[in-house]
């Protein structure tokens, strides 16, 4: 599936990613090559996660990262000292910001103004498989060591598959 740029809709989606990043965070970010869920430490992982409905189905864009990146992207989103501990409150609404603006990227470039953006859902844990219609592509983006890395991962739900955006983790 390529979308009226060209692009698949993942690149479309990792490059919505990339934009919001370049502007609120002053982060370049590149691709890297996927990890190891089980690469995130102790802390493990924290996400968010944001619909895109259409007619005929609807888009699951999610932004994943391991909870130091987590914890590096609110303070840089709040402008916290590198010793500052964000609360989960900020960590939850920085990740959920993110993902909110890579979404309104997302429609805007790539999928045109029939699609409807639901509220982002702000989870621990890796998400579960859930029903696609196609398997869940996933790509890792990262600026340098120790910048926050993001996992960003888009499927495609049809209308009669289960879910509607929250996590019931």
């Amino acid at each position: 599936m390529r979308t009226a740029t060209g692009t698949t809709p993942l690149e479309a989606a990792a490059d919505a990613v990339r934009e919001t990043c370049e502007m609120q965070l002053g982060l370049t970010l590149r691709a890297l090559p996927p990890c190891d869920r089980g690469e995130a430490g102790p802390e493990g992982w924290c996400r968010s996660g944001i619909d895109l409905s259409a007619r005929d189905g609807r888009w699951r864009l999610t932004l994943v990262a391991d909870a130091l990146s987590t914890r590096r992207l609110a303070q840089r989103l709040y402008a916290l000292d590198p010793d500052e501990d964000p609360a989960r409150e900020e960590l939850a609404d920085a990740l959920n910001e993110l993902v909110n603006i890579a979404a309104g990227v997302f429609k805007r470039d790539h999928r045109g103004t029939a699609l409807r953006l639901a509220l982002p859902v702000f989870a621990t844990g890796w998400p579960d498989r859930e029903p696609m219609s196609h398997d869940r592509e996933t790509v890792r983006l990262a600026a340098g060591a120790k910048d926050p890395q993001l996992h960003v991962l888009l499927g495609w739900l049809q209308p009669d598959e289960p879910g509607d955006g929250r996590d019931e983790s």
